[in-house]
């Protein structure tokens, strides 16, 4: 065990706080030590304490002293406590859905109905009841396929992307009216803040759905239909949410070109388990509308500036309190 030992400069350093036993009771115990083995030392201490007159600080003020330090010691600790408090909160205000069923339909419910004072023609009113049928996730991002109950049966999907507290922020949208109560729906994607090219199919209510034929058509930038080609895929549940990438969906269709940016849906065949077209089961013949929209949300320029000023006010209230003065 290697001992702790004093040298000649460091006690006589130490010896006016000595004196004044303002030093720590195991640096004391050190230098009275060393002063008993030290004539040379122990002469310097006499010299000092013989004169030079010296005032012992009272121990009530030392006590006053080290209260003091340990309150803003403890000040500091709080004040970084609050601020780090107050930047997760920003933080999760923002980034507050959890992938479960109760928060995906959070989601879904406060992201997509337009406000009481909208004045759009097209979209799902306030007050609509929502459901967030199936869900799929891709790296750090969410996809949830809804529907709404009201006349238009809009379906569409939103896109959520995850933070650093597990939890998810909504980025953006998509809703088109429906002339279908169940089945196959079909969208092209390119997520927000990605350079993916996706392809989504969501299933609705297809319990007596065994199968789907689906006809494709891939097309350029002008927008003119190419290569119409027909899927067919199994069904085996009676709602879910595939994610493919449009790319391999493509190669996997034959489908060639450079130009090709998308792929559509122009017809969709439901049938059942023994063969027989069951589409016209889930059509509604009321609903004839062709319209579709998207919403998106800002980027989260405003929340990281307030989280810079809560850690700014932080650093500044911390330094406050560890002043030495």
């Amino acid at each position: 065990m290697i001992e702790n030992k004093l040298n000649c400069c460091v006690v006589r350093d130490l010896l006016p706080a000595y004196i004044e036993d303002l030093t720590e009771s195991e640096t004391t115990a050190l230098v009275k030590e060393h002063l008993e083995k030290c004539p040379s030392c122990k002469a310097v201490e006499n010299d000092m304490r013989t004169s030079v007159p010296i005032e012992k600080a009272p121990k009530r003020a030392l006590h006053v002293l080290k209260r003091v330090k340990r309150t803003r010691l403890i000040a500091a600790i709080l004040a970084t406590v609050v601020a780090l408090g107050c930047m997760w909160w920003l933080y999760d205000q923002e980034f507050h859905y959890a992938n479960t069923a109760a928060g995906r339909l959070a989601a879904v419910e406060d992201y997509i109905p337009q406000p009481e004072n909208s004045t759009m023609t097209h979209g799902v009113k306030a007050g609509t009841p929502l459901r967030a049928v199936s869900w799929a996730e891709q790296n750090r991002h969410l996809f949830i396929f809804y529907t709404a109950d009201n006349e238009e049966n809009v379906w569409g999907i939103i896109h959520l992307v995850r933070g650093i507290n597990g939890k998810y922020r909504t980025i953006e949208a998509t809703y088109s009216p429906s002339q279908y109560t169940g089945g196959i729906y079909g969208e092209s994607l390119t997520p927000k803040g990605t350079d993916w090219r996706l392809f989504m199919l969501a299933g609705y209510n297809c319990r007596d759905i065994y199968t789907a034929e689906i006809q494709y058509s891939a097309n350029d930038y002008n927008g003119v239909d190419r290569y119409p080609i027909t899927k067919t895929y199994e069904v085996k549940e009676a709602d879910f949410l595939w994610i493919m990438d449009q790319e391999e969906l493509m190669q996997e269709l034959e489908v060639n070109g450079e130009s090709i940016v998308r792929l559509m849906i122009d017809e969709i065949r439901l049938l059942d388990k023994n063969g027989n077209d069951v589409t016209s089961q889930y059509k509604d013949d009321s609903e004839n509308a062709s319209w579709g929209g998207g919403i998106g949300t800002a980027e989260l320029f405003l929340v990281y500036v307030y989280m810079g000023i809560v850690a700014l006010l932080g650093v500044v209230f911390i330094r406050y309190f560890l002043r030495r003065d």
